[in-house]
């Protein structure tokens, strides 16, 4: 038998693979419990802080509900009032229209500045918050949410190597969401990326992945298994320990640095630009 990454199952790699990797990982079932849903890869590509007098922004993304809120920042900014919105998620029309609820598995934001090298300045920071910390309607500083992130770079370093942050999950945001932005909060998890001193209005691009685990709404005439669980002995607890003992940082990095924690295999197909696992599901799109 292979050598296992600490005390994980295949099952549980291949999720750890997952959320090391969201962009080009081999799809599987994640090690969540409860009835197994479909697995999607969904992107999204948009640009933050281009507004007129933008001279930075805050975005704080809840992956577990499949929502975001960002705001553009101009010098001498108070404070902006947290609004999340399904809208701005990768994937949001087909999760509407499709999906009976969901959960992530995984995320990754890849940040890149518009500015000229020779005038890329300005930081950006991000971190992992409690969702608790950052409410619906919360008016929230930039000072206030600077303090709250863990790392920061420099928007001339994120130029040259563009930086990705990946999502890692709470408690519960193993548990099925119906997608409304009220939710219990107490236990789930946001990405929150602040950045401050860029050159006016011209802000940053980003990459949006995210990977969906989803049961399918009753109009469409199918459905998953629900007597059908997780086959992994692990938990997705088990799975952020053992990527935070191999690498502290594992959830983030600058250029195309990739952790190489864990090998796992799939069976993928490809439909409608989107690309899905499904298990032990029946393919259907």
């Amino acid at each position: 038998m292979p050598k296992q990454l600490g005390g994980l199952d295949s099952h549980a790699e291949a999720h750890a693979r997952m959320l090391v990797d969201p962009c080009n990982s081999l799809l599987e079932e994640s090690v969540y419990p409860g009835d197994r849903g479909y697995v999607n890869r969904f992107q999204a590509t948009n640009s933050y802080g281009v507004g007129a007098t933008s001279t930075g922004f805050i975005a704080v993304i809840k992956p577990g509900n499949a929502c975001s809120t960002n705001t553009d920042l101009a010098p001498g900014t108070v404070s902006v009032g947290l609004a999340y919105n399904l809208a701005a998620y990768p994937g949001a029309p087909f999760i509407s229209s499709n999906a009976s609820k969901t959960r992530a598995v995984s995320f990754c934001i890849s940040i890149r500045p518009n500015a000229a090298p020779n005038t890329a300045t300005g930081t950006i920071y991000f971190g992992i918050v409690n969702a608790a910390t950052l409410p619906n309607g919360l008016a929230l500083s930039p000072n206030n949410a600077i303090a709250l992130c863990s790392d920061s770079v420099s928007a001339s370093q994120a130029l040259l190597n563009p930086l990705e942050v990946k999502w890692s999950p709470g408690g519960f945001d193993e548990r099925y969401s119906s997608n409304t932005i009220s939710d219990d909060d107490s236990d789930r998890n946001v990405l929150l990326v602040v950045a401050t001193g860029l050159p006016v209005a011209s802000g940053v691009n980003y990459r949006m992945v995210s990977i969906i685990e989803w049961s399918p709404q009753s109009t469409l005439g199918i459905t998953n298994d629900a007597t059908s669980v997780n086959r992994s002995r692990n938990t997705v607890q088990d799975v952020t320990r053992v990527l935070k003992q191999k690498d502290p940082a594992w959830w983030w990095s600058l250029g195309t640095k990739v952790a190489g924690a864990v090998s796992a295999t799939a069976k993928g197909y490809i439909s409608g630009g989107a690309v899905g696992a499904i298990g032990g599901l029946v393919g259907f799109m």
